[in-house]
């Protein structure tokens, strides 16, 4: 079992930051995240609304602390884990860091494929840390504090969104843990595909996650586009291949929007037990894509700019498109902002594709169909317009995050 590892080193501490389970895994999840917090759920941190300022915080025991209702299990643990939901927001801040009973402060990280100043870029992700297992307390009464740098910064501040507490043991405590039978490694991989399951264990599985391992829409923010595609918000699992609740635990993956492969695709699933466990499934590795009909492309962008606030000006990015345009059938751009809800227009080769949708100070995903006549072979050019000031004031702009805005093209093929 390989496992992606680096190493942090803050304040003379050193510790080992692991990227998500891994196929094999077996641990439990303890969930949080500030559900009465403004911007619909977040917790703000740092700067004149910061949350020890506030007030409107759940579970807070003051002096920083946050006391989430926990219950821990560390009987038979190995090592722990820290899921931060982190946007952000205020260009330039530094320095995110959690401290967990009182001990010396963690560092919560930005993506490392974001050019360097990361805190000049916009982007919302989900950074994961490893933790100090003697920095935690079986049972509750587990407090954590939050902090970011304030020097010379006129307002510093990142949103969370959530924080989930990972604890792993050994798979081995469990006799059975339950596998994908259907696929099996190898398989060639179809428009829908049916996954099967071997779920012969006591307690009972509560519900199944089935992920993906393939190349496609960054929309985890983290900048990687070959990966187990998975991502969370508010605790809750988004973009993964989908979710199975009840008995038969029978799910039919359609492909139509993954992209064509010029590798092998991996299939997992994260099996929920009603004892609390969940055990990452080993992987059904090697499989082949091939949709006879019609492919998939993928046009990721470049040249993306830093802050990009849409209430600073217009902003633009590039994207090539490789494949024939006279064989399209549909096209969609992809994406991920916060404040949506002051979108200008997004125009493609100076052609208006999009004018405004979802809320404002919120998070939002977006799937917005695009039409032939904007888009051209080669290089492409994407702008968003500059958010006008509104009658009523304070207007805070759309933050489009990292990647920036990817588009996916399918065309009709004669194979």
């Amino acid at each position: 079992m390989k496992r992606q590892l680096f190493v942090i080193q803050f304040l003379g501490i050193t510790l080992l930051a692991f990227a998500q389970p891994a196929p094999g895994d077996l641990y439990k999840e303890y969930k949080w995240f500030n559900e009465s917090g403004d911007c619909r759920g977040a917790l703000r941190v740092g700067g004149n609304l910061d949350y020890k300022l506030s007030g409107s915080v759940d579970n807070y025991q003051g002096n920083g602390m946050i006391l989430p209702p926990f219950d821990i299990d560390l009987e038979k643990s190995i090592r722990a884990e820290l899921v931060i939901e982190k946007m952000l927001c205020h260009g330039g801040t530094e320095g995110l860091r959690v401290s967990i009973n009182g001990n010396a402060p963690v560092p919560i990280p930005a993506p490392e494929e974001i050019p360097s100043p990361q805190s000049a870029y916009a982007y919302h992700f989900n950074s994961v840390v490893a933790i100090e297992m003697e920095d935690l307390r079986q049972g509750p009464g587990n407090s954590f504090q939050f902090e970011v740098d304030t020097a010379g910064h006129w307002w510093p501040q990142n949103l969370l969104y959530g924080m989930i507490l990972r604890i792993y043991y050994e798979p081995a405590l469990l006799d059975k843990r339950g596998e994908i039978v259907h696929p099996v490694s190898r398989d060639t991989l179809g428009r829908v595909n049916q996954i099967r399951f071997d779920l012969s264990m006591d307690p009972p599985v509560e519900k199944i996650d089935l992920v993906g391992f393939y190349d496609g829409p960054d929309l985890e923010g983290d900048g990687i586009y070959t990966k187990w595609h998975y991502s969370y918000h508010k605790c809750q699992l988004y973009n993964h291949l989908g979710t199975l609740s009840a008995s038969p635990f029978e799910f039919q993956w359609n492909t139509e929007w993954i992209p064509d492969q010029s590798e092998k695709v991996k299939l997992a699933a994260f099996i929920h037990r009603s004892d609390g466990f969940i055990y990452m499934s080993e992987a059904v590795e090697e499989l082949v894509l091939e949709r006879p009909g019609y492919a998939v492309e993928l046009c990721k962008p470049y040249q993306r700019p830093k802050g990009w606030f849409t209430r600073n000006g217009e902003f633009s990015e590039r994207f090539q498109i490789k494949g024939d345009l006279e064989q399209m059938e549909e096209a969609k751009m992809v994406f991920r902002t916060w404040s949506p809800g002051y979108f200008n227009g997004i125009y493609i080769n100076d052609f208006i594709v999009f004018v405004k949708e979802g809320p404002k100070y919120a998070y939002f995903e977006h799937a917005i169909p695009i039409e032939r006549y904007a888009l051209k072979q080669g290089e492409n050019i994407l702008t968003t317009g500059k958010t006008p000031l509104y009658p009523e004031g304070m207007v805070h702009g759309v933050e489009v995050q990292w990647p920036g805005i990817m588009l996916l093209i399918k065309y009709k093929t004669s194979k």
